[in-house]
């Protein structure tokens, strides 16, 4: 009978002790899930207010790149109209959406400090000619037909090409460096200067 009591006391004490533990524990998962109601509460508030900004985010991406250097028109204009389309759709979180149209900026940035070559093709004195274009940057943008002979430069000031028959062989060298033909090097190009404001 003794050693029944001190085994039911023991037990007692143990149950005792589980309990305590229990409830610490249903303490510490209603705190929890107080701190959870609160940041679901802030979270849709975010959300109300993020809506707006990314929307203007995307209308000054889109008016940015019709403005800007029209390299790539088609892959960027796709761009903005894909983020148009997705702040519509009901099955992708703000916080996707979020992140694509940082995505679409950083992609934009990007062309500022990168050199790329593309084909593709252009209306030249009333010819459709299929060309090579050269990126660099934002402060250069040409174009050289396939035999070389025809050459052009955009100015951003009057938004219109410009004949660079002139610097036919440099935009060609610089064609080759875009390619990784040959290994960088000094090349002069014409660029758009800055306006003094």
């Amino acid at each position: 009978m003794e050693d029944k009591y001190r085994a039911a006391l023991k037990e007692i004490n143990g149950l005792e002790i589980y309990n305590q533990l229990l409830e610490l524990q249903i303490e510490n998962q209603a705190r929890v899930k107080v701190d959870l109601e609160k940041s679901i509460i802030v979270a849709s508030q975010i959300n109300r207010q993020i809506v707006p900004v990314m929307t203007q985010m995307i209308e000054s991406l889109d008016q940015f790149v019709q403005l800007d250097v029209p390299f790539l028109m088609d892959e960027r204009t796709k761009r903005v109209d894909f983020l148009e389309e997705l702040m519509q759709r009901e099955d992708v979180t703000v916080a996707e959406k979020f992140r694509k149209v940082t995505e679409a900026y950083q992609i934009e940035n990007d062309y500022g400090k990168t050199i790329e070559t593309y084909k593709d093709t252009l209306d030249v004195d009333g010819k459709t000619l299929e060309l090579d274009f050269l990126r660099i940057g934002r402060i250069s943008f040409l174009y050289q037909s396939v035999d070389g002979q025809v050459s052009g430069v955009w100015n951003q000031k009057s938004r219109s090409w410009q004949d660079a028959s002139n610097n036919r062989n440099e935009i060609k060298a610089g064609l080759r460096i875009a390619k990784k033909q040959v290994a960088p090097d000094l090349v002069i190009l014409p660029v758009d200067s800055a306006e003094a404001i």
